[in-house]
């Protein structure tokens, strides 16, 4: 009978205690200004300071994507006047290899290429107020990566780097928009 009592008195507090609506403050969104339903929000193209040309497309690209699917604003062209404006720059890429094949004796050309590489960009975006231009929120330095096996036919290695890119792209405009939305710091 004790342990039966026990496993009842456990299961109680157990039930009160996910009942009492506790909450981790630092984990909690806060409302933001900028994340009203219905305001307009300008996209500036982004700035590349990478030798990686055409990057910025992608980024931005990617962003307007989320923001029209995900958020609560209605996104305006180039030049028009809109509530909050945002602005980026890609300020690193990098691309290194992170494993070697060794290859064989058949394939001369193939021993010491890379196995793996590693693509990492760094971004930094800000959001302005469009009435005023002041730098409402502004995040430096973000960096993501993401790696890819190579395959030893070289020709696909610009596609795969691709698509790397294309996933770096999305995962920065997702995670941008959901700490922009969210007010986390």
């Amino acid at each position: 009978m004790p342990s039966a009592f026990r496993f009842v008195l456990s299961a109680l507090m157990l039930v009160v205690f996910l009942a009492c609506g506790y909450h981790r403050l630092d984990r909690q969104p806060r409302p933001v200004a900028w994340a009203k339903q219905g305001e307009t929000i300008r996209l500036a193209r982004f700035r590349n300071l990478t030798p990686r040309l055409g990057l910025e497309d992608r980024f931005t690209k990617a962003l307007e994507n989320r923001i029209v699917a995900a958020s609560p604003w209605r996104l305006v062209g180039a030049g028009e006047p809109s509530r909050w404006v945002l602005q980026g720059t890609l300020e690193g890429y990098t691309s290194r290899p992170l494993g070697l094949s060794l290859g064989n004796d058949k394939l001369k050309a193939s021993a010491g290429s890379a196995s793996r590489v590693e693509v990492a960009v760094v971004a930094s975006v800000e959001l302005l107020d469009g009435q005023t231009g002041a730098v409402v929120l502004s995040r430096r330095g973000m960096t993501f990566s993401n790696q890819y096996r190579v395959d030893q036919n070289f020709a696909s290695f610009d596609s795969r780097e691709l698509q790397v890119l294309e996933s770096l792209a999305d995962d920065f405009a997702e995670s941008f928009l959901t700490q922009l939305l969210e007010g986390t710091d």
